[in-house]
């Protein structure tokens, strides 16, 4: 009986496990200064998506975040100046990846005199490790209801774990 064949095949099998063992694949880290588009965050839908994407409403809390959209003011008046908050807080191990380029798209009807369509890293009055805080200004041109949507783009990071997030707030703004 010869030992080499099952000496050879031996070897083999040590010598794909060292050169495999030697290879560690981990998720690169977003950079701030790499280009960032909206659609990057965007998983591939499944099946076709017949419904517009629903916002979670002007608050959503999960076990890493709180994003909320809410007024500033207490009413708002046709031709006067008007803001909406929108603000990103960490809950737990959590907080807001700094290097993320932020960003928030922002919808509204015309009446609500929505007068930014885009918020970017930059614009953030307020961004620490705990939150990211931004304002977007609003002249409303027409009295009535009118929704302020935020579609947000940002990441949640543990020292562990980065995830990007993007997530759609809304809210109500009432103009007399």
């Amino acid at each position: 009986m010869c030992k080499w064949p099952l000496f050879s095949v031996i070897c083999c099998c040590v010598i794909s496990v060292v050169a495999l063992g030697g290879c560690e694949s981990k998720a690169p880290t977003p950079k701030a200064h790499e280009h960032h588009a909206h659609a990057d965050h965007q998983a591939a839908p499944t099946q076709p998506d017949t419904k517009p994407k629903e916002p979670a409403g002007p608050r959503l809390e999960t076990d890493s975040f709180t994003l909320e959209v809410a007024s500033t003011q207490r009413e708002y008046e046709v031709g006067r100046a008007g803001e909406v908050q929108i603000e990103i807080e960490g809950r737990g191990e959590w907080h807001v990846n700094q290097d993320y380029p932020i960003r928030i798209d922002l919808e509204a009807g015309p009446g609500a005199g929505l007068q930014q369509r885009e918020l970017i890293k930059g614009d953030a009055k307020e961004l620490n490790e705990d939150r990211a805080r931004f304002v977007a200004a609003l002249e409303p041109t027409e009295a009535g209801d009118h929704e302020v949507k935020c579609d947000v783009s940002f990441a949640m990071c543990t020292d562990e774990n980065c995830v990007l997030e993007n997530r759609t707030v809304a809210m109500r703004v009432k103009v007399q």
